[in-house]
């Protein structure tokens, strides 16, 4: 009766310690991911296989899963853990904060997917913000998911939690007004000037094949980037270096992008929560560029992860035109002037203008162009690809028979084409740019009309006189 009373106690002390100390054959375990993202896919790794583990005293014995033998061979895999000739595995690294541990996760990802390593497990489409894999051998896992390395590290002894740490990250584009230098969602231009763009990578953890796509319009010349910065709160802008930390890529192309710029694996490793990559570059108003309206978008989107975009952004850049219509005081049509534009009431530059294709319209002209006069026929002509701003026009040539302009004439573009109204021949008073000549009126001249008229009414008053002379000479005689 003794024995058996020594041996129930021998046998709860015992079970007093099972519940501390674990030895597995058969036992699973699960991972819960909480603050999963709709349409992410999430897929876990088991790098280490766990053994035994004591939760009371905090001590775990880990072997290396085989999959992973030739992983934990690697110069690079050593610099965070040692693996005896037993193949037990142990944490050396002199450093356990998130960064060294993330580091280490995004390592072990890397390999898996250059090596083709077997996951254990890949979810389908979270639903309630949570994904549960279960029936887990216990060990050590690597989480993965598509939009971007969750990196998470966890044992299963048996269930583990993770909340889900990375998030889509987001972008903000904007393009420059040259006349404040301010950044905004549009800006005015002349065709040919140069538009600056800046667009501003807002950073989450887990940042994993990020790739930047710009699709520029029809009336945009990619002009090229000038630069990233790599900005981290708190510090001095960092230069990114182009061929090292990114590549821009304008050929071969498929998906119809413009040019797109492709971020290093070892530039997005250093990427954490709250960081910014901000892209510099620029492109040119052409000469296909939409006048007025909506102007002329330029697109831009980021990649991520692992076929993941971000909300499109855009901005627009406009440029305007305007009708040049000459008249005479009676607001009618009149042919045969020529002008020139200038930036100054008197003196200044000249701003040049070419004839475009179709032989009747005239644009802005570029840099490497020569500027030609602007012919007025049938009255009127149009005049594109101009920034908002105030202009002046100088008659180069006079109509015949009316008078040349004493200044040049003044008009203002502002955020809007100024169109001519035309309706027989007439054009409607404030519309477009009306331009007056007045007709000058012919003079006498000897020989004509007006010396003739002379020579007549001179005749008829001497004629008058005589009879006058001879009527009053013959009553005197009476």
């Amino acid at each position: 009766m003794k024995l058996t009373k020594i041996a129930s106690l021998i046998l709860a002390i015992a079970l007093v310690f099972s519940l501390g100390i674990t030895a597995f054959a058969a036992e699973t375990g699960s991972i819960t991911i909480n603050g999963a993202s709709e349409g992410n896919i999430y897929t876990i790794y088991k790098l280490l296989d766990l053994e035994s583990y004591n939760v009371t005293d905090g001590k775990y014995a880990y072997k290396v899963n085989s999959e992973w033998d030739d992983f934990f061979e690697t110069a690079e895999a050593k610099e965070y853990f040692t693996v005896d000739t037993q193949g037990y595995a142990t944490w050396t690294n002199v450093k356990d904060d998130d960064d060294t541990v993330a580091a280490f996760a995004k390592l072990a990802l890397a390999y898996a997917k250059a090596n083709s390593i077997p996951s254990v497990a890949s979810s389908d489409d979270p639903s309630e913000g949570k994904i549960v894999f279960s029936n887990l051998e216990l060990g050590y896992y690597l989480i993965d998911s598509t939009m971007g390395a969750l990196c998470g590290l966890t044992t299963t002894n048996p269930n583990a939690y993770i909340n889900a740490k990375n998030a889509a990250p987001t972008i903000d584009k904007q393009v420059k007004e040259d006349s404040t230098d301010q950044w905004g969602n549009e800006n005015s231009a002349d065709i040919g000037q140069v538009v600056e763009f800046r667009v501003t990578i807002n950073v989450h953890e887990g940042a994993e094949n990020y790739v930047f796509h710009d699709i520029m319009s029809a009336g945009l010349t990619f002009n090229g980037v000038s630069g990233v910065q790599h900005i981290i709160p708190g510090q001095d802008p960092h230069a990114a270096t182009e061929g090292d930390d990114y590549e821009v890529k304008t050929g071969g192309i498929t998906d119809g992008c413009t040019f797109e710029i492709i971020f290093s694996k070892d530039f997005c490793d250093h990427l954490e929560t709250n960081d910014k990559v901000v892209i510099f570059y620029s492109a040119v108003v052409n000469k296909d560029a939409i006048i007025a309206g909506e102007g002329n978008s330029n697109e831009a989107k980021l990649e991520f992860g692992e076929n993941h975009f971000t909300t499109d952004d855009k901005t627009y850049s406009k440029t305007y035109g305007f009708d040049l219509v000459k008249t005479d005081s009676q607001n009618k049509l009149i042919d045969g002037a020529g002008f020139k534009i200038y930036d100054e009431a008197t003196g200044g530059n000249e701003v040049a203008v070419v004839l475009m294709d179709d032989g009747v319209t005239y644009r802005r002209a570029r840099a490497d162009e020569t500027g030609v006069e602007i012919i007025v026929k049938d009255g009127q002509v149009r005049v594109v690809g101009f920034d908002n701003g105030t202009y002046y026009l100088e008659e180069t040539t006079t109509p015949q028979g009316y008078n040349q302009l004493a200044e040049r004439h003044k008009f203002t573009i502002s955020d809007s084409n100024l169109d001519a109204i035309v309706t027989g021949g007439i054009v409607s008073t404030g519309s477009g740019v009306h331009v007056v000549n007045k007709n000058g009126t012919m003079l006498p001249e000897t020989g004509g009309i007006g010396t003739t008229l002379f020579y007549v009414v001179g005749g008829i008053l001497v004629a008058g006189s005589l009879v006058f002379l001879v009527t009053k000479k013959r009553m005197g005689n009476r």
